[in-house]
């Protein structure tokens, strides 16, 4: 059993407890090492927020894992941050990589209509090629394709990388902000 098949069984234990209509955070490694449940306490967020993302998990073998990862929970809200695995292996082009986000959203919207999608940014990091021109178009088609588009890229210079990055994607995760979260948000 590889890395992912034993993250997927994990995963497909506990979407049995889970609570539907919730937000379904999926990625790759830096989005996996986000502490959502510790994040959520501190951050004072009343929603549930699972973490569905896998060690080095590649765009193009994202589609495979949406029953396991996203549908099974049938999220109100999915955040999508991929792509940095697959900058850092070079197998494949910015466009490319496009492509196969554009297809993977199309799915998520064709099994339901009502889910909002938030595409996040990658991570600039030393290992991460050309991360500024792949979150200009990650922000293109959010735009194109009626998504949300949430730019965590400066979470990586951060002391802690997790922290900053659930700080900046909070505001995506609720369903309506209080004047608290608007204020907040606007000193961010």
């Amino acid at each position: 059993m590889n890395v992912h098949e034993r993250e997927i069984e994990n995963f497909r234990k506990l979407n049995k407890l889970a609570k539907m209509n919730g937000v379904v955070l999926f990625g790759s490694s830096f989005a996996k090492n986000i502490p959502v449940c510790e994040l959520k306490q501190a951050f004072h967020l009343d929603c549930n927020i699972y973490n569905r993302s896998l060690t080095d998990l590649s765009i193009f073998h994202a589609e495979e894992l949406l029953n396991d990862c996203i549908f099974s929970l049938k999220p109100g809200k999915v955040l999508l941050q991929l792509g940095e695995t697959d900058l850092e292996q070079g197998y494949h082009t910015i466009p490319e990589i496009i492509e196969a986000y554009k297809s993977l959203i199309t799915k998520l919207k064709a099994a339901d209509k009502h889910c909002d999608i938030v595409i996040v940014s990658v991570c600039e990091n030393s290992s991460v090629v050309y991360p500024d021109a792949l979150n200009k178009q990650l922000e293109a088609l959010a735009h194109s394709a009626k998504c949300q588009y949430a730019d965590i890229s400066p979470a990586f210079s951060n002391d802690s990388p997790s922290v900053k990055a659930f700080s900046l994607l909070k505001y995506f995760m609720l369903d309506q902000f209080s004047f608290y979260d608007s204020m907040t948000l606007l000193n961010a």
